[in-house]
């Protein structure tokens, strides 16, 4: 009996059920199935798989790659896709991710015991990465950590990331909303996006990225944040910032 979990996301009852049949039959019992992106993310955020079967041609608002991506985000678990698509443009979509390996439709169960066995493998195997260099990865380029420095006027002023509530775009203009002043420069939102920190910041909308400290209630459509003010959550984003809170659900 193998004790690895493994979850197959896939909206094809009888593709999610043959994977899951072959897995049983090589000895893996811990399987979980997905049919969508909300249940997915479920799944990871409850179970950690040690490896995702990915259909990349997923129904809904995220495909296979969107999702694959999220995933990456929770969890250190290296991703297969399954498709049957060979198009090129996808195929470098999807190679952005760095998946552990690609399967085709149709394809047997020799397919999925070679490429099971060979990513849990590597898995199991691969070098822990130190203490120094973990450290070294999670470092910020910076020498300031935990501020930005805004240009107001004719100097740089200093805004603390736990003072920036959200960031609204107009145009080609952003507005940073903060503790004590507002700031509307001319910046794209992909611009934003990589000057504030990931793990403090999420983009949620189009036109919106707010500080996840500062949220105080959601729904599938908007944000209330604790300044009260509301901002709306883009349907294309909503998996996305769900996985990075942690939430407690009936299911």
């Amino acid at each position: 009996m193998k004790e690895e979990r493994i979850l197959i996301v896939e909206d094809d009852i009888n593709i999610s059920e043959n994977i899951e049949e072959i897995l049983q039959l090589l000895g893996y019992v811990n399987i979980d199935i997905a049919n969508s992106a909300n249940q997915a993310i479920k799944v990871v955020k409850k179970y950690r798989p040690d490896m995702v079967f990915m259909d990349i041609k997923l129904k809904g608002d995220k495909d296979g790659i969107e999702l694959g991506e999220i995933i990456q985000q929770m969890v250190d678990a290296p991703i297969v896709y399954v498709t049957s698509y060979s198009d090129p443009a996808i195929i470098e979509r999807a190679k952005r991710t760095h998946p552990a390996g690609f399967i085709v439709k149709p394809f047997n169960s020799n397919d999925i015991h070679a490429m099971v066995e060979i990513v849990l493998y590597n898995q199991r195997t691969r070098p822990a990465l130190s203490e120094s260099a973990s450290s070294k990865i999670a470092e910020s380029p910076y020498l300031v950590v935990d501020a930005v420095y805004i240009k107001a006027d004719n100097s740089f002023e200093r805004v603390d990331y736990s003072d920036i509530y959200y960031v609204e775009a107009n145009g080609n203009m952003v507005t940073i909303f903060s503790k004590n002043r507002n700031f509307t420069i001319r910046k794209s939102m992909k611009d934003m996006e990589e000057k504030l920190p990931s793990n403090l910041f999420l983009r949620v909308q189009k036109s919106y990225i707010v500080q996840l400290a500062q949220i105080e209630s959601f729904n599938t459509k908007e944000i209330n944040l604790k300044t009260g003010d509301v901002v709306q959550v883009g349907r294309q984003y909503y998996n996305s910032f769900l996985a990075k809170l942690n939430t407690i659900t009936e299911s």
